[in-house]
């Protein structure tokens, strides 16, 4: 199964030009606004699983098998200024558990235990078994990362891929498994700020439990 996680930049129909170009059996897309697709008949509209406003914080999951049990939560913190919560969108298609996060950001201030938190909350919706936890987790420092590694690890994911932001060294985007063997990884430069990434999971091997 090859997976494509993007934090899109709320660019127009940038999504829909991505899946056409890769072909990915799932797209997890982040910081997606309602109108971002809504002008082209594309696949993500209507969204097949999402938690979109607009102003641009949501996340999506495009499938091209029929997705089931789809949650949405938001952060339990308002970013700063207080008019934003960034929204997470969790859906399971071919007996896996897919999260499309986008983290809590807090600028200036980048509080790491709210970041913590919004993970910990996520995880509340999911029930034991395979699962794939990836996007923009807004890790700004090395104990940003290894505190959401130490959680993330603490339920069963292994992190299994991270990829560069342009102009930093530590990554922002990362890609978590559970119960799931990652065979290859890559990134790729698109309009976004964001770098894009291609996974290819097993997906014959999982089962819940």
């Amino acid at each position: 199964m090859k997976v494509l996680i993007q934090n899109l930049q709320k660019k127009q129909g940038l999504a829909s030009h991505l899946i056409q170009e890769y072909e990915p059996d799932v797209m997890l897309a982040q910081e997606i606004n309602l109108p971002s697709e809504e002008e082209d008949q594309s696949p993500l509209c209507p969204y097949k699983a999402s938690n979109t406003s607009y102003l641009g914080f949501g996340t999506a999951i495009y499938s091209k098998t029929p997705i089931t049990n789809i949650r949405t939560i938001n952060s339990p913190y308002h970013e700063f200024g207080g008019f934003i919560r960034k929204r997470t969108t969790v859906a399971n298609s071919n007996g896996i558990q897919f999260v499309s996060f986008h983290g809590y950001n807090g600028i200036p201030f980048r509080n790491k235990t709210k970041l913590v938190s919004h993970v910990k909350a996520v995880l509340t919706l999911l029930s034991s078994g395979p699962a794939v936890f990836a996007g923009d987790f807004n890790t700004w420092s090395q104990d940003h990362l290894d505190s959401i590694v130490l959680t993330l690890k603490n339920e069963g994911f292994e992190l299994v891929f991270s990829w560069p932001y342009k102009g930093r060294k530590l990554p922002l985007d990362h890609v978590f498994l559970r119960n799931i063997n990652l065979l290859s990884s890559t990134f790729f430069s698109c309009p976004s700020d964001h770098f894009g990434a291609l996974v290819e999971i097993d997906a014959e091997c999982n089962t819940f439990e």
